[in-house]
Order: structure tokens, then sequence, then C-alpha cells
């Protein structure tokens, strides 16, 4: 479980790429019997599920559509709906013609809600984190390279915007369905820990059986005191790294998104704004099963930095009526910080002197 657990935001994109309810196929017997030692073994809501009545359900018929649904409710039930099943010919599916279900070049997968253009004040700083998927086909280097591809790209958007006169930054994680959560937190470390101590945890899986913390520290990512990923270079550091955060929210922020979120809460003169999350905000391990298929199995619930979380959905501290009120309030609040309502520094021209000139 601790091997599963340190796997757990390598993810297919939650509600998004993955379609619910029944399954595109029945897994082969012998996967099928991987997949319920597993799903006994270590899913997160295991007690939710009779077994032994399963398993007695499944010998007792031949046909593949009643086995492919007692199945998916088994998962369904036994994760709150957060963990599914993917054949091998939907995860071929999944990907791009390039090999990857997610453009690595690209930090905001998905478009900004059209009221972010709408955002005028200078002074703010904006980073869009759309849901990333990492495609476990490639080899391990090549996925390593797309994700920490992924990951410079945010912190590149980052590092462009802050040029000195940033009071504020806004965090939007309205379109972030979910995927990989290591590379979403590489690309936002810049912002997360404000004037809080920078080795401190961001967040953590409670598997029951203890907290397993994961943060961002210099130019790395680490869960239970490994790296998961890094940038393999120095970390960037804001001009003004406790400014105050403004995270945007809404009921499509899911999983590896609600991960985000929860990375936020905590962090010194930060407050969230939009509509509750959409409740998947447990971790995910990938598990391959014999005949190639893909378990995502749901066996944590994910926790931010001060232990609290319940896996389910994430209100704002701040609630909207819609984007263009979550975008206003975001930046209302943060003007009114003490950040924000100094004066910004004006530059002073230098004249030249001992030049000879007259």
């Amino acid at each position: 479980m601790r091997k599963m657990i340190k796997e757990a935001a390598l993810v297919a994109l939650v509600g998004t790429m993955v379609a619910g309810g029944a399954m595109a196929q029945a897994p082969t017997p012998a996967a099928q019997q991987q997949m319920l030692g597993l799903l006994e073994r270590g899913a997160l809501y295991r007690d939710k599920v009779d077994w032994a009545k399963l398993r007695a359900d499944l010998a007792a018929t031949s046909d593949p559509s009643r086995q492919e649904d007692l199945l998916a409710d088994a998962i369904r039930r036994s994760s709150a709906g957060h963990g599914k099943w993917i054949s091998v010919e939907r995860q071929a599916a999944m990907r791009t013609p390039q090999g990857s279900t997610t453009d690595a070049t690209k930090s905001a997968s998905a478009a900004l809600p059209a009221a972010a253009a709408q955002m005028q004040n200078p002074r703010l700083g904006r980073v869009n984190v759309g849901p990333y998927a990492t495609d476990r086909s490639l080899p391990r280097a090549d996925r390593f390279a797309r994700d920490r591809q992924w990951a410079q790209g945010l912190q590149a958007e980052i590092r462009s915007q802050d040029d000195g006169s940033r009071c504020g930054w806004i965090v939007d994680l309205r379109g972030n369905t979910g995927g990989n959560m290591w590379p979403m937190l590489l690309g936002v470390g810049p912002l997360l820990h404000g004037g809080g101590d920078p080795g401190q945890q961001v967040g953590t899986f409670d598997t029951g059986d203890g907290l397993q913390a994961w943060g961002y520290r210099n130019d790395a990512v680490w869960n239970d005191d490994q790296v998961r990923i890094s940038l393999g270079a120095s970390a960037y550091v804001l001009k003004h790294p406790d400014a105050p955060v403004a995270v945007l929210q809404s009921g499509r922020t899911a999983s590896s998104g609600e991960a985000i979120v929860l990375a936020f809460r905590g962090r010194p003169d930060t407050r969230s704004f939009g509509h509750p999350t959409a409740g998947y905000s447990t971790g995910n391990s990938p598990v391959q099963l014999v005949d190639g298929s893909l378990l995502l199995l749901t066996g944590s619930v994910m926790k931010d930095r001060n232990s609290v979380g319940d896996g389910s959905r994430i209100p704002p501290d701040v609630a909207a009526a819609d984007d263009a009120e979550t975008l206003r309030l975001a930046e209302h609040w943060l003007l009114q910080q003490p950040a924000c309502r100094e004066k910004p520094a004006v530059a002073v021209a230098v004249q030249p002197h001992g030049n000879g000139s007259h």
C-alpha cells in the first residue's frame, strides 16, 4: 500500500477522459480476481462492499454484462465514485497522436473561463493550472521528461510575470479536472509557501494507517521524504514571496485539482473563491492488471498542510454566484491586502555625471 500511495497522483483525468458507469469490456477472469483482491485489501471504503457476496454473484453468472455491472458497482462504492477500471483499448483511445494525453508544452491545457480575460489590474499576476495526465505507455525517462517540461512551463509563466510590480497572485483551478498532481505542485511551487517555512509540508495522504506528507522544497516536490519530481535546476524565488494568493475553484475542480486547492489551504495570506469542488479529494493509485488493463485504486484521503480534509467536496472561503463574480471578489480581496495597498515603487531615472557633456 505504501508503494501504491506514492504513485497516487499518476491517474487519468477524472470525469473528462474516463467515462463513468459501465466498463467498456470486462477484464479477463484472472484480472477480475486480481482486481477483487486489490479492492478488498486496499480500497478506501472497502467496508461498503460485501466481498463474499460479490464473489458469489460473479460466480453465479456467465453474462459478461452482468459481471461488468457487478464489478463497476463494487469499484464505485469502495471508492465513493473516484476509482475506475480502464481497458487497454480505452487507454489507447485516451492518448493523442503524439502519444500523450496532454500536450507537455502547454501548462494551461484547459481554457480559462471567459471572465478571466476581463481581469485588468496590472499589479496582479495570474496562473491558470489546467489538467495534466502522464502517459504511462511511455518509457519512464520520457514520462519524467514530459512531466518536468509541463511544470517548467508553469514556472516560466510565473517568472515572466514576476517583474517586481506584482503585489498579489491569482491561481485559477476552475478548469482543473485532475491528472498527475506532482507536476502541478512543482509548477506552482514558487507560490506555495508565502512567508512560511519553505520546507513545510503542504499536504498529506491519510491512508488510515498514518499520514504521508507531501510538499515543495528547493527545486523538487517530495512525498514521504522521497523526491517525486524535480526541475533539475535552481528553484525560482518570487521577488515578493509573501504576496497574497487568491485561489479560484469550481465544481469542475477535481482529484489532483483538489490536491492543489488543499496545498494552498493554510498558506499565509491566502483565500479561495468560487464554488465547492467536485468531491474527489482522494488519492488514486494506478495498478496495471495482468491483462494490461488499469485499475485506479482509491486508497487515501487528501488533506491540507494542517491535516484537514475528509475526501469530499472542498468549499471555498468565499462563495460566488458565477465566474465573473469569482474573479471580481478575488481581485477585490487581493487589492485590499496590505501588500497591494502600499504604493508601488516608482523608478527614478539617474542622470549621468562626469561625462563632459553640457
